[in-house]
């Protein structure tokens, strides 16, 4: 049998460059988004706390002028918009710097929006030891008071990020020191705007990712601008094997799946178009889809994720379904075996070790076809009871070996077929088909 592995059935995990460039068109600033990136772990281990929640006000501040107040060296030597009051207007698409000088100080910018935009706004701080944070405020003309509508409080050395679904008026954003200040680095403030988004929207972090609970899904989204990301909230009750993928069919977009534990550490990534398996104990996750280099607002990406129960370690075949009208279990001189078309059906059940069925389990079929020792290779996932049905296209055969049939001959080649799940080889009853090429009288 040939082995699963020369059928080149790697999921495609591989390590990225240590940073992403988020570039919004032509006329758009590039800059760097400090994230480093790494291969999907096999298994994680257990959180037992979490730090994405800090203590961070959220209450509404009264935008009361303080014009008599006395500015310190301090804010004549690094900017004076240490209160909303004092807040500098700045632009979408433009890069903003700014310093801050002692921790728990604050720095405050205004932005307007003219029409029902999301609202996008991106903070990464000069150090990597300062724990810089960011919120977003809507100012209620009616009583003068900046309402809470959206933050992003991670901690010391990873960007913050936000967004909020917008109706028109004035916006407040600032940037407040948790942890540490640094006047000789500054951070560094983006917003941008976008005129369409998908219905999940606003989700660009864990604090408003969308919870999925324990229960599979399968969720079609847009990335909507450079910044945008789509976050996930997945509960597991137990320790659990969770199968991802994330498929993006546009030609123009490039996305990439990251998986982070309760305390914001990361897992690992997933490339697009791709298949994953991780292990993880009982808790809370997220999972992150982002465009590390150019995206697509045009074409929807889709994220499937569900919860395989066991590993699988073999496969049953049921039936090989195929066109032309030459699909049956039959014999050649070769001993029995399924006759494949150009378009084909692979069916069947899969297994654990103890001869269990296994739920939701990724299963990688693969062939081999004469036709310029072509591999072809697809992926399915099987149902509550372990069943599976992986359509393939294998397209045409050779025709090496021949066969008299009463009425006809027919010609054929013999070609390989073997499965595996993730990583690893899983056994099965078949190991080659016969590809009908034509007949002849």
């Amino acid at each position: 049998m040939l082995a699963i592995t020369t059928l080149a059935l790697s999921i495609g995990i591989s390590i990225s460059g240590s940073a992403v460039y988020a570039q919004s068109s032509s006329s758009t600033p590039s800059f760097v988004k400090p994230q480093q990136f790494q291969p999907l772990v096999d298994t994680a281990q257990s959180v037992t706390e979490s730090s994405v929640k800090k203590d961070v006000s959220t209450e509404d501040i009264s935008l009361t002028p303080q014009a008599s107040r006395s500015l310190t060296a301090t804010d004549d030597t690094y900017g004076g918009n240490t209160s909303p009051d004092q807040a500098i207007t700045i632009s979408s698409n433009t890069i903003t710097e700014g310093y801050i000088a002692q921790q728990g100080e604050s720095r405050w910018y205004k932005t307007s929006v003219s029409s029902n935009f999301k609202l996008t706004a991106y903070m990464a701080a000069g150090s990597t030891s300062t724990d810089y944070d960011l919120a977003l405020y809507r100012l209620n003309s009616t009583n003068s008071t900046l309402e809470q509508v959206s933050l992003s409080t991670k901690g010391a050395g990873q960007y913050e990020l936000l967004s909020y679904v917008a109706t028109p008026g004035t916006y407040y954003i600032s940037v407040t020191s948790y942890q540490g200040a640094d006047t000789n680095n500054p951070f560094t403030l983006f917003t941008t705007q976008s005129d369409s988004y998908d219905q999940n929207e606003p989700d660009d972090n864990p604090w408003f990712a969308k919870d999925r609970g324990s229960v599979p899904f399968i969720s079609q989204q847009n990335i909507d601008n450079a910044l945008d990301e789509d976050w996930n909230k997945i509960t597991l009750n137990a320790q659990s094997k969770v199968n991802l993928r994330l498929n993006n069919p546009s030609a123009n977009g490039t996305y990439m799946l990251q998986v982070w534990n309760a305390n914001l550490q990361s897992l690992g990534t997933l490339n697009q178009n791709a298949d994953g398996q991780i292990v993880l104990p009982a808790g809370s996750y997220y999972l992150q889809v982002m465009a590390p280099s150019n995206f697509d607002l045009s074409t929807p990406y889709t994220l499937s994720v569900n919860y395989q129960n066991a590993a699988i370690t073999r496969v049953a075949i049921n039936e090989v379904v195929s066109d032309r009208g030459v699909q049956g279990f039959t014999d050649y001189g070769y001993g029995k075996k399924w006759r494949a078309g150009y378009n084909i059906t692979v069916k069947g059940r899969a297994f654990d070790a103890t001869g269990n069925p296994v739920a939701n389990g990724l299963v990688t079929v693969g062939v081999k076809v004469q036709l310029n020792n072509k591999i072809i290779t697809e992926v399915g996932t099987t149902d509550s009871m372990g069943y599976f049905a992986i359509p393939m296209n294998i397209g045409p055969a050779i025709g090496q070996y021949s066969f008299s049939a009463p009425a006809s001959t027919h010609y054929f080649d013999i070609i390989q077929i073997a499965f595996g799940s993730g990583t690893n080889t899983v056994q099965s009853d078949i190991s080659s088909l016969y590809h009908f090429a034509y007949s002849s009288r």
